[in-house]
């Protein structure tokens, strides 16, 4: 009987070590995942026709609408032939800055023939543009 005890000792021992290797691994992987957007469609360098159709995503970034600002969550913007706003700073309300603030994921530009910087931009929800290097992206397009 005592050598059952030590086995049971010794497994759940092994048991809990698993455990909190396990919580552990997962609180890094969660630690270093950074919150992205980037465009899923048309592709940096592509050529295309006008509207252009335009499909966002997110990894670690909630897109819900404007209005309540909640962490890793907001609504992107996307800078039609301008900069990127600087963080901390409110995205302007004009034709350049096109805003998605229902939460929209695609958009359709209409657009000149020649090329097009676009930059897909993250904000909080009162539009103040997001710090972290994967907050924006910048592509540029060529519509025929």
């Amino acid at each position: 009987m005592n050598g059952s005890k030590h086995t049971s000792r010794s497994e759940f021992t092994l048991a809990l070590l698993l455990l909190v290797a396990g919580l552990s691994a997962c609180a890094t992987i969660g630690a270093t995942s950074q919150a992205r957007v980037f465009f899923t469609s048309p592709s940096d360098g592509a050529t295309v026709a006008s509207p252009v159709k335009v499909t966002m995503g997110t990894e670690n970034f909630i897109v819900e609408p404007a209005g309540t600002v909640k962490a890793r969550a907001g609504h992107l913007h996307i800078m039609v032939d301008t900069d990127c706003v600087p963080a901390g700073q409110v995205v302007p309300f004009d034709d350049a800055h096109r805003h998605y603030g229902k939460g929209q994921l695609e958009a359709e530009l209409a657009l000149s023939p020649g090329t097009h910087t676009l930059c897909l931009q993250a904000a909080d929800g009162a539009h103040i543009a997001l710090a972290g290097a994967g907050m924006t992206q910048k592509i540029t397009l060529t519509v025929k």
